[in-house]
């Protein structure tokens, strides 16, 4: 559930300077009124009102449909709670502001957005801010409204500790004072999902749940609410194909997905002597938010179908069919640890080193290597990876049909492997080059192809992921976030 962008506290005009170099957090932030934008190609229809997505045969998704399931999916997760945080001091600002007779006028925003664009330029932010705003999907009016926002905290801030009107106030200043009015106030947020209509309080001032969720919505990057979209309607497609299947069936088919899921995790030694709940709470989920998932729903229905359609015999005589490819991605399998330098046919500013420069420096350390401690110090030391780096080059079990590793690297391992049946442990072989650079491979110990048991999991989930991408190609659907 990626994706999502959490705001820091009530921005300032310092934070507001700060976000021009971090334009990823900058766009989610400021458009926080939760409206819907669609760009509309005038060639294609657009959508009715009201609705996000649909796909041909298939009830259309609502918006209101869209932010239940964006409740259920981020509300309570801690990117979530701090939008309903963020949210509530930007509406307790302007309570306070208009209570204590703060006006912030045309001349005044007109001011600081010009100091802001010059912070922009000097930055080198070509076009200035309103180039920034442009490039991040903000208009200008949401920006002038929090840019009135960030001018009443700082009068508010300054009266409070009574400070000259023209004298420099600090995030830490603005941040304490707003900590303070909070805590006079008291803070209560109401039992999710917060049926009564409000999410959270403070003295008089309530956050409706519809605002909340159109907060929320608006800090999620669109991609991430595309394929939202995409998986409500899969799970519409995948009940298509399964016309006979009960309301109780459903039920079925998700308590035994849970099972399987609860399992998983109690074998997973990250989670040892954490409960499935526990470990769900942690994520800001719920065993109800996991039964709301479109994601859920669908793979528990794509296992029902695959179960009804395929029994062991079926299941064999699929693996044997496909058999090259089953075993090139399941099959035998070998550790392996890995240390890359980046390198390059045409060196520039960024990137000095040549594949030839890269090649003969890890020749230079291959000779170094006596033991895995040697080659695992050394890809700390060396390697360009950094996630393998941090893991003393710790790549993982790879299998001969990997592609997530260069086949030019692949290729000539297992080549190995058949040319020495024998303990391969320690081997060190390469440099390879690769796109991007070139790289120098230890081997580590074998892992031998799966049982019958173990195979038949792998060629279940591929016929659950073929069916799924059967159902709904995820071309075959629109959206307004597209």
């Amino acid at each position: 559930m990626g994706g999502y962008a959490p705001s820091p506290p009530m921005i300032t005009t310092f934070a507001l300077a700060t976000l021009l170099a971090a334009p990823l957090l900058a766009a989610p932030l400021l458009a926080a009124s939760g409206a819907l934008v669609q760009d509309e190609d005038p060639a294609v229809d657009p959508l009715p009102p009201g609705v996000v997505a649909l796909a041909q045969g298939l009830a259309p998704v609502t918006l209101a449909e869209l932010d239940e399931t964006v409740l259920w999916r981020h509300a309570r997760t801690e990117p979530g709670r701090s939008a309903l945080r963020q949210l509530l001091e930007v509406r307790l600002i302007d309570l306070l502001g208009k209570e204590r007779g703060i006006e912030v006028g045309a001349a005044d925003l007109n001011a600081r957005f010009a100091e802001l664009d010059s912070d922009a330029r000097q930055s080198g932010q070509t076009g200035g801010l309103e180039a920034f705003l442009a490039d991040s999907g903000v208009t200008k009016e949401q920006f002038r409204e929090y840019l009135r926002l960030a001018i009443v905290h700082e009068r508010l801030t300054r009266a409070a500790l009574g400070l000259a009107a023209d004298a420099a106030v600090t995030s830490e200043q603005q941040t304490e004072w707003l900590n303070g009015e909070l805590e006079k106030r008291g803070y209560v947020e109401e039992p999710f999902p917060y049926t009564e209509g409000v999410v959270a309080r403070t003295g008089d001032l309530a956050i409706p749940r519809a605002d909340y969720i159109g907060h929320i919505r608006s800090q999620i990057e669109a991609e991430v609410l595309r394929e939202t979209c995409y998986l409500m309607l899969l799970e519409r497609a995948v009940r298509r194909r399964l016309p006979d299947l009960s309301d109780e069936g459903v039920v079925r088919a998700l308590d035994e997905e849970l099972a399987r899921r609860r399992v998983e995790a109690g074998e997973d030694p990250r989670y040892q002597g954490i409960s499935y709940e526990q470990l769900l709470e942690a994520k800001g989920l719920s065993l109800e938010a996991l039964r709301r998932d479109p994601a859920i729903r669908s793979a528990a229905l794509a296992h029902m179908f695959v179960e009804r359609a395929n029994d062991d015999t079926k299941l064999r005589a699929t693996y044997e069919a496909e058999r090259a490819f089953f075993d090139g991605l399941f099959g035998q399998g070998i550790e392996l640890r890995a240390i890359m330098l980046n390198a390059t046919e045409r060196p520039n500013e960024l990137l000095r080193r040549t594949f030839e420069d890269a090649e003969a420096r890890l020749r230079e350390v291959k000779r170094q290597i006596e033991s895995p401690a040697d080659f695992e110090r050394l890809a700390r030391e060396v390697s360009d990876d950094s996630a393998s780096r941090e893991r003393g080059g710790v790549i993982g079990v790879i299998t001969r049909g990997n592609v997530q590793l260069s086949e030019f690297v692949r290729k000539p391992v297992f080549e190995h492997l058949e040319a020495h049946p024998g303990d391969v442990t320690g081997t060190v072989l390469g440099p390879f080059r690769i796109s991007g650079g070139s790289v120098l491979v230890m081997l580590g110990a074998r892992r031998p192809a799966p049982t019958w048991e173990g195979m038949r999991e792998h060629v279940h989930r591929e016929l659950r992921r073929r069916f799924l991408e059967d159902c709904l190609e995820r071309k075959g659907f629109r959206s307004i976030f597209d």
